[in-house]
């Protein structure tokens, strides 16, 4: 497996800060998540700090705050699709459509967008299991796991698989990544917590819920990776945390919280290898 970082996670700091920390960490790449820096600077700054600390994008995502101009899918992709070129990345993740209906006008985006999408040999798009926050989320035409494993078999696309929002549906962790054997090509690997949250305000799941530090929460993660590896995943596995469980007010504690992620998979790496 690849271990890889997402930049979201220091999202309010200067890029080259989460290269220089997934270097430090021994990474082998970095996801990349879209923001003003980069669309202010284009594709030769990220592909300036990729050559600089030596880790190349291996994958690229949405803006965390979808702003001016980021919230039509048939405009995101695209430009998703020509950075991921430019910057030498093949993966591109991309969230399914917050739609209970397969008529409107951002379920028809989706799929136009999709289209347009599959023609380029050098990019693949990958759908993103998406978490449930509120009891409306479940009829979101593809936020259940069997549905969306059913539309990417159909499109033929790899999946984005996360733990922390699996942890949020209706099967249990194992059991959804069993849905997607196959075709899982990226793994957002986190914790999901557990605790109530005051006040009681879905936009604070994000951070205070969902994407929580590995051994932070009731997912059985260590078994999850240990699934990984017999099954001889080989694809790329993104620690993408919340900055509120990283503590991305420090630096020091951001370090400290990467070393625990790598930590975490390695040491179960090494449990499974056939030297041990």
């Amino acid at each position: 497996m690849r271990l890889s970082f997402s930049t979201g996670t220091l999202y309010h700091l200067p890029l080259r800060i989460s290269f220089a920390l997934a270097r430090e960490a021994g990474l082998d790449g970095v996801e990349l998540v879209l923001g003003p820096e980069v669309t202010l600077l284009g594709a030769a700054h990220v592909r300036h700090l990729s050559q600089k600390f030596c880790l190349p994008v291996l994958s690229l995502h949405p803006p965390i705050l979808p702003y001016p101009g980021m919230h039509d899918t048939r405009r995101v992709l695209p430009r998703l699709v020509s950075l991921a070129e430019q910057v030498g990345c093949d993966l591109v993740v991309l969230h399914t459509p917050k739609t209970a209906s397969t008529t409107d006008r951002q379920w028809t985006a989706f799929l136009e967008a999709l289209h347009a999408a599959h023609s380029n040999p050098h990019v693949r798009v990958s759908v993103e299991n998406g978490g449930i926050f509120a009891p409306t989320d479940e009829s979101y035409v593809l936020h259940d796991a069997r549905r969306l494993s059913d539309f990417a078999t159909r499109y033929d696309l790899p999946v984005t698989f996360d733990t922390s929002h699996a942890g949020t549906s209706q099967y249990k962790l194992l059991e959804a990544l069993a849905l997607f054997d196959g075709r899982v090509a990226n793994v957002h690997l986190s914790d999901l917590a557990q605790r109530r949250i005051v006040p009681d305000w879905q936009p604070l799941y994000t951070l205070f819920l969902h994407h929580q530090l590995p051994g932070e929460g009731a997912l059985p993660l260590a078994q999850f990776v240990r699934t990984l590896l017999r099954n001889g995943y080989a694809g790329i596995l993104t620690f993408e945390i919340s900055p509120t469980a990283m503590h991305a007010c420090s630096l020091k504690r951001v370090r400290r919280g990467l070393a625990r992620c790598v930590r975490f998979v390695r040491q179960i790496e090494a449990e499974a290898s056939p030297e041990a």
